[in-house]
């Protein structure tokens, strides 16, 4: 059964009002008519037509026009273009069950980010840097280097923080998963160096090395804070 209904079409390369036309859709036949006048005939197998939000885009004859009727779902079904339209299937299904609202249209996701773990990585390799900068300072003796030593005053802290450096960077691996608790567990690392930087300054000598080495720390102490307060990072629901 042929749908007739009515309509604008306008050129997409030429702007201005659209053209007032009646729209005949009979089968895979469509045809356009103003003032009488024909328009555009067309089998639908030899043009480009596809659904748009609102009307149809056709290319036909060398030519790409907008087509909008008060009737799209009607023109769609009946030049069979609901295969190839999931909007408009979806549409037809809905005047077809009038008690059914129609779905809406799939909301693009936007892909995640991964910013925050990026640069909590790099606060973290800044925090460790600095641990191995304070090991290497001349006035540490051998045994002040020690593993043991390295966990204290005696040893400049360093190796807690090579240790909270990896920690970091371990962690920024959770940042990128964005799970319930990453933002806790962030949170604690960076807290972690945060305390064992105040206890390194209070004993820290103002030499050129501590600069360098606490320099290094601080910058990814602050790294990590941004991060963690700085709006980054955002628990999934």
């Amino acid at each position: 059964m042929a749908v007739e209904t009515h309509g604008t079409v306008q050129m997409r390369s030429e702007p201005g009002p659209a053209l007032p036309v009646e729209v005949r859709a009979d089968g895979a036949h469509l045809s356009l008519l103003s003032r009488g006048e024909v328009v555009g005939e067309w089998d639908v197998a030899s043009i480009g037509i596809q659904s748009l939000q609102d009307g149809f885009a056709i290319r036909a004859e060398g030519e790409e026009f907008v087509l909008k009727t008060d009737d799209d779902v009607g023109v769609a079904r009946e030049i069979g273009l609901v295969a190839a339209s999931p909007r408009m299937a979806r549409r037809v299904a809905a005047s077809q069950n009038p008690d059914l609202p129609p779905k809406p249209d799939p909301v693009p996701v936007e892909p995640r980010s991964s910013l925050a773990a990026i640069a909590f990585a790099l606060g973290g390799v800044l925090v460790f840097a600095g641990g191995l900068f304070l090991r290497d300072d001349p006035t540490l003796s051998f045994a002040d280097r020690s593993a043991g030593q390295g966990m204290g005053e005696a040893g400049n802290f360093w190796l807690s923080f090579v240790i909270g450096g990896v920690l970091m960077v371990g962690v920024a691996f959770v940042l990128a998963t964005r799970t319930r608790w990453s933002r806790a567990v962030a949170t604690l690392a960076v807290v972690a160096v945060l305390v064992v930087f105040a206890l390194a300054a209070q004993s820290a000598t103002p030499d050129a090395d501590h600069l360098l080495a606490y320099g290094f720390i601080a910058g990814g102490a602050v790294v990590g804070v941004a991060v963690v307060f700085g709006g980054a990072l955002a628990d999934r629901d």
